[in-house]
């Protein structure tokens, strides 16, 4: 993807050729302010609606979706530069969140009923009601998938959507309205913006948007964390992420190999929970290095992944290993043109290098050794980042031990980036990674307020704590405190 902005217009360019694509109008300040309009006076009867009448309108677009599957992998691999089979994915991915969120709603959002405790003449419960309309800003490594998840999770919650993707990726997000706006013809319930952050911001200090979701870089997120906490407006922030791959002694080494290669190089590195720092326990360390660099040889940027999406990118990874070469030995493996990145080994940099600080963003992965559960939790947990982390090996209860003491929102055990793909896991990050969750009733609940409620099941004229029978009930208490509790 290659996006110029001329003229309060974006336009796009296929990343491969450099060619124009087409032109998007930006929105303008006019065309904000009725999108305002439209979502709040929408959100005035939908924030009210039953859930069967949200599913009802969500199937309706998974079946959309499920039409036009190849037009969605076509305008996703046109506008990024991906492989088909990587758009593929994201297609298939956004689908199965959609199937397993309808499944789900009602045990998500349903009444909780709560204990009385000592209180028996009383019943309580939970309800989980929207905020109204609800600001969703979306980033362009996957367009399709991380704009659905939370646009579904905010409207199965009962609020209506404004949902701004990257400046990068607007095509995918057109295409995304098309489909909506044909399969439910609820067009005012989901609408979209297109433009720079400058529209983005607007819509996080809006009066008219109740809740705001930001995936993206932890630079911005920062930025819309201060916005959201000087009006009190609840945010949830996926940023990003320096995942670490632990490697044990007793591991399958094919098997951890593998997830690497995967786990770092699969959609260029482009991920938020990509591979980024590989440690590897010193007595299998030049075993791995070796059948790992031979494979990272034999593979090639166009042939087993796709382009990187945006210029700034390759610039920044060329830094990083012309830094690295002075300190480090560097594996590299095929390249077929300007814009695509070599899948990339470094070999032990420095701790203190830019890479080890920064995230990458790319398919480069470094490589160290540790010889001690208690050296590599120092070395997993050293970047600020608490995205992800994965943990290879056979031995339960050593790889739980050093699971518990990583500062990161998800694990997985001789496995990589599996648990985002699955609905009913809560997916979000610590420290650097964001606050909040999507995903799960964990992500569905976040878009929604949880209000507590109690009622009598006996009415009593007046209640044994209230005026009238104070003195009564303070002799009572003190037997109570004494039989109960001491």
């Amino acid at each position: 993807m290659s996006v110029k902005i001329i003229e309060s217009n974006l336009n796009v360019y296929d990343p491969l050729t450099g060619k124009e694509i087409t032109s998007i109008p930006m929105t303008s300040n006019q065309e904000l302010d009725e999108i305002f309009l439209r979502a709040k006076k929408s959100a005035n009867y939908f924030n009210y609606s039953d859930i069967f009448i949200r599913k009802a309108i969500i199937k309706k677009f998974k079946k959309g979706i499920a039409i036009h599957v190849q037009d969605l992998v076509d305008v996703i691999c046109l506008e990024t530069g991906k492989k088909e089979i990587e758009a593929l994915m994201e297609v298939f991915i956004s689908l199965e969140h959609l199937q397993e969120s309808l499944r789900n709603v009602n045990k998500y959002l349903g009444k909780n009923v709560r204990r009385s405790g000592i209180l028996k003449t009383k019943k309580v419960w939970v309800e989980y009601e929207p905020y109204g309309v609800a600001c969703i800003i979306s980033p362009w490594n996957y367009p399709l998938i991380l704009a659905v998840t939370p646009m579904i999770e905010a409207f199965l919650a009962g609020n209506t959507v404004i949902l701004k993707s990257s400046e990068h990726t607007p095509l995918t997000t057109r295409l995304l309205k098309k489909i909506w706006d044909d399969c439910t013809e609820k067009s005012d319930l989901v609408q979209v913006v297109y433009g720079t952050g400058e529209i983005g911001s607007k819509l996080v200090k809006s009066k008219f948007t109740n809740i705001v979701c930001f995936i993206g870089s932890t630079a911005i997120g920062k930025k819309i964390a201060q916005d959201c906490s000087s009006m009190f407006k609840p945010v949830i922030l996926e940023l990003g992420g320096k995942d670490p791959m632990i490697v044990l002694q007793d591991v399958d080494i094919e098997r951890a190999i593998n997830a690497a290669l995967w786990g770092g190089l699969s959609n260029a590195g482009q991920t938020c929970i990509s591979v980024e720092h590989i440690f590897v326990h010193e007595n299998i360390y030049s075993d791995f290095i070796s059948k790992l660099s031979s494979k990272v040889k034999n593979m090639s940027s166009g042939k087993d992944f796709g382009a990187i999406s945006i210029k700034a990118g390759i610039e920044k990874m060329k830094s990083f290993v012309e830094e690295s070469r002075e300190f480090s030995d560097v594996i590299e493996g095929e390249s077929i043109g300007n814009h695509f990145f070599p899948p990339t080994i470094i070999i032990n940099p420095p701790l203190k290098s830019e890479i080890m600080k920064k995230e990458i963003f790319g398919p480069i992965m470094t490589v160290h050794s540790f010889n001690s559960k208690e050296e590599v939790i120092k070395l997993a947990n050293m970047s600020g980042y608490g995205l992800s982390a994965s943990i290879f090996g056979k031995n339960k209860k050593d790889m739980k031990f050093i699971a518990n003491r990583l500062k990161v929102g998800s694990i997985c055990f001789n496995d990589v980036l599996t648990h985002y793909g699955i609905s009913d896991l809560p997916f979000g990050g610590f420290g650097l990674s964001g606050i909040g969750k999507m995903h799960g009733k964990e992500g569905m609940r976040a878009f929604s307020m949880q209000k507590s409620y109690l009622s009598n099941r006996v009415s009593l004229k007046s209640e044994f704590w209230w005026f009238e029978k104070r003195k009564s009930f303070s002799k009572v208490v003190k037997k109570w405190i004494k039989w109960r509790y001491s």
